[in-house]
């Protein structure tokens, strides 16, 4: 029996539906005719692209545990629990890959599950991401409290308690279960898959004619299949690009884009926008560049900051704070994201805001250097300073 096995106590059991079951509810076809599933989705360029640009951005962002100490606070490095949310949360998966590949699963899902394994005296030892699909809640009637099993492929069962399961659930109408987003929003990736597949289509059917030949008589068979013969000879191979003979009286018209092939282009860009609605990512992360300008591009990099990262951020801090902290733990430890990464993702914007937060108070010039991974000058260099026209005698000795 595997380690994972063994800290679970898997019981092994025949008949195990769990993923055909999961797999029932998700295969509904859409208005435009195509199941879409949350695996499904993904097959979607936009929805790739928006999953990808949320849950790797909120993966690299660290998180680290924070002591309070009255009224200052210091980061608490000699938690266990300080390793496990900024290095490995189990042996063989990195903090980045954990965060990033629960938070896909919650955007696909609706909720990611993470096994907790603890000590004696409730500390947590380590957590292990589950399967995805792998955890049915259940909401108990007397309690409200959820209640946890976990069936993998092979058909092994477990009952999990509330201290057992790290559970990051998002947005739900269900008590303690989250709804999936991909498919909340499936009509309308439905539609932009049958797009894409109707494109796929008419490319590999070699696109669409350059031009028609017109004649102004009926045409025998003959006739036919030598200017099949001709036309694809003036076409092909070293040929390619040879002034055609017309015959017969016949005239050549070429092809142009008409309302209906421009309409089906606005779909195409239109159903992009869908995502972006449903998943709340700015249009030009999904590369729809046509309404960016150098004035808004700015602004919606804050906005994916402000409204798209930091209620997953949020999300993340509180269920740290609710599934793998103690009673006790709790009076003086909270985690917290740091976000300074994307809200000064160049060299020039990072000075800049050193410099202003040191001469103004905010930031000893030894804090700026350590987050730019530089040693610490220490002495007179080091202590924080005060504008001179508000600090007072003995200020810059604060």
């Amino acid at each position: 029996m595997s380690f994972f096995r063994r800290i679970l106590g898997l019981e092994t059991r025949s008949g195990s539906l769990g993923e055909l079951e999961a797999l029932l509810r998700e295969a509904h076809e859409t208005a435009a005719g195509i199941a879409v599933s949350s695996d499904a989705g993904l097959e979607y360029a936009p929805v790739l692209g928006a999953v990808r640009a949320i849950s790797e951005s909120v993966g690299m962002l660290p998180c680290h545990l924070y002591r309070r100490d009255g009224d200052d606070r210091r980061r608490a490095d000699d938690h266990p629990l300080e390793k496990l949310l900024s290095r490995l949360p189990c042996p063989w998966t990195t903090a980045y890959q954990f965060k990033t590949d629960m938070t896909a699963a919650l955007i696909l899902d609706g909720q990611a599950f993470a096994h907790v394994a603890r000590a004696s005296d409730g500390r947590v030892l380590e957590v292990v991401p589950l399967p995805r699909k792998s955890v049915t809640v259940e909401t108990d009637p007397q309690t409200l409290e959820p209640r946890y099993r976990l069936s993998l492929s092979d058909g092994t069962h477990r009952d999990l308690d509330r201290t057992e399961v790290f559970h990051l659930r998002g947005l739900g109408v269900v008590p303690n279960t989250g709804l999936s987003l991909i498919r909340a929003g499936r009509h309308a990736i439905g539609l932009g898959i049958a797009l894409e597949r109707h494109a796929s289509r008419i490319m590999a059917r070699g696109a669409r004619p350059s031009g028609l030949l017109k004649a102004p008589g009926r045409l025998n068979a003959q006739t036919i299949e030598r200017l099949k013969s001709s036309l694809q000879a003036l076409h092909s191979g070293s040929e390619s690009g040879s002034t055609a003979v017309l015959e017969e009286g016949m005239d050549f018209a070429p092809l142009t884009f008409n309302s209906v092939d421009m309409q089906f282009q606005e779909m195409r860009t239109f159903q992009v926008a869908e995502v972006s609605r449903i998943l709340r990512v700015p249009l030009s992360l999904l590369s729809e560049m046509s309404r960016v300008t150098h004035a808004n591009a700015e602004s919606l990099g804050r906005q994916f900051l402000s409204l798209t990262l930091l209620p997953y951020l949020r999300l993340w801090v509180e269920t740290i704070y609710r599934d793998l902290l103690t009673e006790d733990e709790r009076e003086d430890y909270y985690a917290e994201h740091t976000t300074g990464a994307l809200e000064m993702a160049d060299l020039g914007s990072r000075i800049d805001a050193y410099v202003k937060a040191i001469a103004g108070g905010l930031m000893e010039p030894d804090e700026a250097r350590a987050r730019e991974n530089l040693p610490a000058r220490g002495g007179e260099a080091a202590k924080l300073r005060f504008p001179m026209n508000t600090e007072t005698g003995g200020a810059t000795d604060a």
